[in-house]
């Protein structure tokens, strides 16, 4: 192992903030990225190559042989020189009696003929000087998590990590303090994003003392995969004696269209793995706004629509018919043709609020009910004339039918029913290839035309006359279930609120459909947070939202939508404890404004020039981004006592495995002894009683 310290040459000159280092040695060629550091009084100069030059200073005919001759440069003398940008200063500072080494940035160029040296894994001073970088510069210790380390040039290959990278010299930031600011990781496809990520929580779940809530948008499965990164996170968490006893675990939601019902599977102490889809009742209106990012005209439109379809579905309620008629309420599920239970009606509205089932039910109206309420015709009657009265005409409506179903992926499908010889039919939701289930009532259709006979019922008491329907003539029959067997996303909100790792595995389902999951999980967290205010969610665990592809929900055209809940985050998360960890192939399509929210940004390779100057003005080294290795980057946090970006190496989570499958084997055999000895002494105690003893 190298022992002594690499001098490579001498300061030769100052232009124009960069530092000129004439090289000396032989053995050393420059690299993009090299820290060098020179020693001044009782500290050092670190310095960062950006470039280099050289010459041989001799006309080219003096050593340019002839064509079929040896060349006879042998011997002569080369001008090497490297170009380099002042990086950090170590400085003793004296305050009274007592001297504090301090990290700061330079003010100073180092002297010039000063000795040049470079920093380099093995070497006992730049070891030092790397340690008292990862000991100085985070200004908050507490539940500080070591999530880099700290790295002196660029590892090219594998065996170049030992001399470029220092283990020991670990960044260590709260991650309490910084996920709620936000967090940006950008660079090309290949660059390390998304296993670095998986690197920094596998080290919160080692190292963290403070619970943290993850959700995790997972777009391609690569975080939810068997015996790969959930196998790593909960053998860590098992470790962490402070986070253990008290974490609610690590939840996989595997989900998928075509699937009835749910599965669920335990995975060891600490993981539960789902597979299945969620109940449509947990959706919102404003999730399909969102989603399909709807116009102004379209949301004030939509939300007339599902106003008006919920007025009458309440107005059709035993509750309301009570009131007005001084009936007594029927038993729950009991049929009448145009009462509808209060348990029944909590499937459409529920507190008020129009649910998912809800806006399944406009398609149906539309195919089963407005068609034949005058549609063409000068008279327009029952539901059909309500809308019209709201200035919502068939044409829209049909738009919107087309916009739910696509949204939601369902489909209508129609289904007869044989009626004294004839065949009547009516169309039903078939939602085999949504992951979002709807109420066995839309898929039934002797249980729709119940519903339907309620709500055209309702609409002739506001509004006079009806239509001539097909399926009036069908009985109306008892509703027996009235929730599919599916995951509800509330326990999803609950067991963030609880602290835990929610894997949201949406890498089996359509762009859209994926978007909804993570849209309402973050529309409910967020809302029910400012519904319980700034000081109510300070004593909640924080939540850490990690979003593959950033831009699809934060690009200027998805921003200026003010039902954005991704925008909204990061311009209001903060104050209830929620932050974005976003991944960016290409940082700089983020809206402005929002991109400016992220205090946090860890800069990976990319070759993409507008990111390279955003980055550059921030600090980054430009002519370094496009050639570093994998998960190397730059950091910039304000949470650092430097506000300069950081030469780091962020580890992937199998940088971890066999340290931790080493410690957790360990941990396992001492149980296993305990228990042994435990067997032994009330094996001991046991023979003592038979004997009298």
């Amino acid at each position: 192992m190298i022992r002594v310290a690499t001098r490579i040459g001498l300061t030769y000159a100052w232009r124009d903030g960069t530092i000129y280092v004439i090289i000396a040695d032989e053995n050393y060629r420059p690299g993009i990225g090299d820290v060098l550091y020179v020693r001044v009084e009782s500290g050092y100069v670190l310095l960062q190559v950006s470039g280099f030059e050289g010459e041989i200073p001799a006309a080219p005919t003096s050593f340019l042989a002839r064509e079929e001759s040896s060349q006879y440069s042998y011997g002569t003398q080369k001008t090497l020189l490297v170009k380099a940008n002042p990086l950090f200063e170590i400085r003793d500072l004296r305050s009274g009696s007592e001297v504090k080494r301090v990290v700061m940035r330079p003010s100073q160029p180092p002297p010039l003929d000063a000795p040049v040296y470079l920093l380099r894994g093995g070497d006992d001073e730049s070891e030092s000087i790397m340690s008292t970088l990862s000991s100085k510069i985070p200004k908050n210790e507490n539940d500080a998590v070591p999530i880099a380390w700290l790295r002196a040039g660029i590892a090219s290959v594998k065996e170049l990590m030992p001399e470029k990278y220092f283990r020991n010299a670990c960044l260590r930031l709260s991650l309490q303090d910084m996920i709620p600011k936000h967090v940006l990781i950008s660079g090309q496809t290949g660059s390390g994003k998304t296993t670095g990520v998986m690197g920094i929580i596998t080290q919160w779940s080692r190292f963290g003392s403070s619970p943290i809530s993850w959700v995790i948008a997972d777009r391609h499965g690569e975080y939810s995969s068997l015996g790969g990164f959930v196998s790593v996170l909960s053998k860590a968490l098992r470790l962490n004696e402070r986070l253990r006893s008290s974490y609610a675990g690590i939840y996989v939601y595997a989900l998928k269209t075509n699937v009835e019902g749910v599965t669920r599977s335990e995975e060891g102490p600490l993981v539960t793995r789902f597979e299945g889809g969620f109940n449509a009742a947990s959706v919102n209106v404003y999730d399909v706004i969102n989603a399909a990012g709807l116009f102004e005209r379209d949301v004030s439109e939509l939300l007339e629509i599902t106003s008006i379809l919920a007025t009458l579905i309440k107005n059709a309620s035993e509750a309301e018919v009570s009131q007005r008629e001084g009936h007594v309420a029927q038993k729950p599920h009991e049929v009448n043709e145009y009462k509808l239970s209060e348990s029944l009606v909590k499937v459409f509205v529920d507190d008020d609020e129009p649910t998912g089932n809800l806006l399944a039910l406009v398609p149906l109206i539309t195919s089963n009910v407005i068609r034949y309420e005058g549609v063409g015709e000068r008279e327009k009657r029952g539901v059909y004339k309500m809308f019209v009265n709201a200035g919502i005409y068939v044409n829209r409506l049909r738009d919107f039918r087309r916009t739910i179903l696509s949204v939601f992926g369902w489909s209508e499908k129609p289904e007869n029913i044989v009626v004294e010889g004839r065949k009547v039919s009516v169309n039903v939701i078939n939602d085999k290839n949504s992951v979002f289930k709807v109420s066995p009532i839309l898929k039934d259709p002797q249980s729709l035309v119940t519903l339907l006979k309620a709500i055209v019922n309702s609409a002739r008491k506001m509004s006079e006359g009806t239509g001539s329907y097909p399926w009036s003539s069908v009985k109306s029959r008892e509703f027996t279930s009235l929730a599919p067997n599916s995951l509800d996303l509330s326990d999803v909100v609950r067991k963030l609120d609880e602290g835990a790792i929610v894997i949201l595995d949406v890498s089996k389902l359509p762009l859209s459909l994926g978007d909804i999951v993570v849209i309402n999980v973050l529309r409910r967290l967020f809302e029910e947070r400012m519904s319980a205010g700034v000081e109510e969610s300070r004593k909640k665990p924080v939540v850490a939202v990690v979003s593959e592809e950033a831009p699809l929900y934060l690009s200027p055209e998805r921003v200026s939508s003010p039902y954005n809940i991704f925008a909204r985050l990061a311009r209001e998360g903060r104050k209830f404890g929620i932050g974005l960890i976003a991944l960016s192939q290409i940082a700089t399509m983020i809206e402005k404004q929002i991109l400016a929210n992220f205090n946090t940004l860890i800069a990976l390779r990319t070759k993409h020039r507008t990111d390279i100057d955003y980055m550059s003005n921030v600090g980054v080294p430009a002519e370094a981004l496009p050639s570093l290795s994998d998960r190397e980057g730059y950091l910039y946090t304000p949470d650092l006592s430097v506000s300069d970006p950081i030469p780091v190496y962020v580890p992937a989570y199998f940088d971890y495995r066999d340290e931790i499958d080493r410690e957790f084997s360990e941990l396992v055999r001492s149980g296993e002894d305990s228990s042994n000895v435990l067997r032994a002494l009330l094996s001991k105690a046991s023979k003592n009683e038979d004997s009298g003893g």
